[in-house]
């Protein structure tokens, strides 16, 4: 299988547009984080920048997945990797700023899962990662496993992210409570029905909707320590 590569196709500008590739990708961003699937298409990006054709904007992205290439890794360039202090704070630092970074971007997570990571600012960040690895002397194998391990938490998080609210503007639900009370019905019947026991004792729970004890960075910290005992070993 060939990758077409973006970045190493040089755009073809014309005097005649106001465009260029960043212009096109700023623009292509904006739109994304206000659709709620994050979805682009290319008819609306040309609108959006005053272009006529759809057509004048694959002289600078080559095709739709370019795009979706240029936008992932323009994101991949808000991750942060600690440096000079081991490897633990490194993927810390990794792990938090991809989880700050998917709120703000939540439909990176699904470029970040179709697409290879091989830009400029994807490859700095896998770079900057195994560097802080390199004194471990793992496995190649081993050190990649932990960098995929904190992002694969990060990208994970944010797909679901993505999807419950793509769920919730479908179905008209603005908080939890709305969704709690949309499922109420079904939950009672499921009661009703006394197959579930255990389920419904929880969904009778008036609690059930606090904090979970594990959030984001609590999981993060449960990863690292897991990881910590390969180190060791």
């Amino acid at each position: 299988m060939n990758i077409d590569v973006v970045w190493f196709q040089e755009p073809r500008p014309r005097r005649s547009e106001p465009l260029s590739r960043e212009r096109i990708v700023a623009a292509a961003t904006a739109l994304a984080d206000e659709e709620t699937s994050g979805e682009v298409t290319m008819r609306t990006l040309a609108s959006r920048l005053g272009v006529r054709s759809p057509m004048a904007l694959y002289r600078y992205v080559g095709s739709k997945d370019g795009l979706a290439d240029l936008m992932a890794d323009h994101v991949y360039g808000y991750l942060e990797v600690t440096r000079g202090e081991g490897w633990r704070p490194a993927l810390r630092s990794l792990g938090t700023s991809g989880w700050a970074t998917v709120r703000r971007h939540p439909w990176f997570a699904r470029l970040a899962f179709s697409r290879p990571p091989l830009g400029p600012n994807a490859l700095a960040v896998y770079d900057a990662a195994l560097a802080e690895l390199e004194p471990l002397a793992l496995p190649a194998a081993a050190r990649m496993g932990f960098v995929n391990t904190v992002l694969g938490h990060v990208f994970g998080s944010g797909l679901a992210l993505v999807e419950e609210q793509t769920m919730h503007a479908r179905a008209g639900i603005t908080s939890e409570e709305d969704l709690a009370n949309a499922a109420e019905p079904y939950l009672a019947r499921i009661a009703e029905s006394g197959k579930y026991p255990h389920f419904s004792s929880w969904a009778a729970d008036p609690d059930r909707l606090t904090q979970q004890p594990q959030d984001f960075d609590t999981i993060l910290e449960w990863l690292l320590s897991g990881l910590a005992t390969m180190v060791h070993a």
